[in-house]
């Protein structure tokens, strides 16, 4: 007890761990009451930073570490403190096809998520849906959620064919936010097109709510994967190696998070265990 007085329990502190490495640390403490009496003692405990747990899909048919059964580029995977196969999506009543790769996940639970794939998909009942579409699987049945094509999402704005195919995306209320396969702007978007940009979709209109490369993203960068909380605060992961601002290169395997113009590792995928190119994480959703 401080200067002798009577003990007390119930005394609280808020460690922040941002800056803080992933490992084990040993965190002490002495108190002082209201006197100036300090403790004659030194308290410590244990404090283990980890990486935060996150939901992804991967561009190829690996399984990430420690997960058995078939391996699909489809399937939806979740990281908390080790890896676990949260949804397998070919098997039924998903059966999205085997030969699908999913390029954008929002998840509500394992029976309610959104989708988007990297190239043309049939699915049961819908029938099939184009690669610039988002669809939504609500405990055993499919719908499309956004019909990319019917808003122009097309081949036919005298783009590139796949450049506006939608490779990550995310929603937020009733806005869909989300970044293109190639350097194509939306409908009624000016300016550079960036494959790393993210647009928006209000319902009514397109719009740029991230330029890329006006904060520091190298050019040849493109985005696949995104969760968003607002238009300066979100998490991204990249198709190939990328190099940004402070941080430096970042694998493909890796989610980096944009705080209000300062860029951080989120995710270091490296280190756990995402190495090879089938493993890299194409989809993400941050709890």
């Amino acid at each position: 007890a401080p200067g002798g007085g009577t003990a007390f329990n119930g005394l609280t502190a808020n460690i922040p761990t941002d800056s803080l490495a992933v490992g084990t640390y040993t965190v002490r403490a002495r108190v002082r009451d209201a006197a100036g009496n300090w403790s004659t003692g030194i308290r410590s405990a244990t404090l283990t930073v980890t990486w935060p747990p996150f939901y992804f899909s991967t561009s190829g048919n690996s399984n990430p570490p420690g997960v058995g059964g078939t391996s699909d580029d489809s399937d939806i995977y979740f990281y908390n403190s080790g890896f676990s196969r949260a949804v397998d999506v070919s098997a039924s009543p998903v059966s999205v096809p085997t030969s699908a790769n999913v390029d954008g996940l929002v998840r509500v639970d394992n029976t309610h998520f959104y989708l988007s794939f990297a190239d043309n998909v049939t699915l049961p009942v819908i029938g099939t849906v184009q690669d610039e579409d988002i669809v939504f699987y609500n405990a055993g049945t499919w719908s499309v959620y956004f019909d990319g094509t019917a808003r122009g999402l097309t081949s036919n704005n005298n783009t590139t064919a796949g450049n506006l195919d939608i490779d990550a995306f995310d929603i937020v209320g009733s806005t869909i936010y989300f970044s293109t396969f190639g350097n194509s702007n939306p409908p009624g978007v000016s300016g550079t097109a960036d494959d790393a940009d993210i647009y928006a979709w209000n319902g009514t209109a397109f719009s740029r709510v991230f330029d890329a490369s006006a904060n520091g993203v190298q050019g040849n960068a493109n985005v696949d994967g995104l969760s968003l909380t607002d238009a300066t605060h979100f998490y991204l992961s990249f198709s190939g190696d990328t190099t940004l601002p402070v941080i430096g290169a970042e694998q493909d395997e890796d989610i980096v998070r944009y705080n209000a113009g300062t860029w951080s590792v989120y995710v270091d995928g490296t280190t756990l265990g995402l190495t090879s190119g089938n493993l890299d994480i194409d989809a993400i959703d941050i709890p």
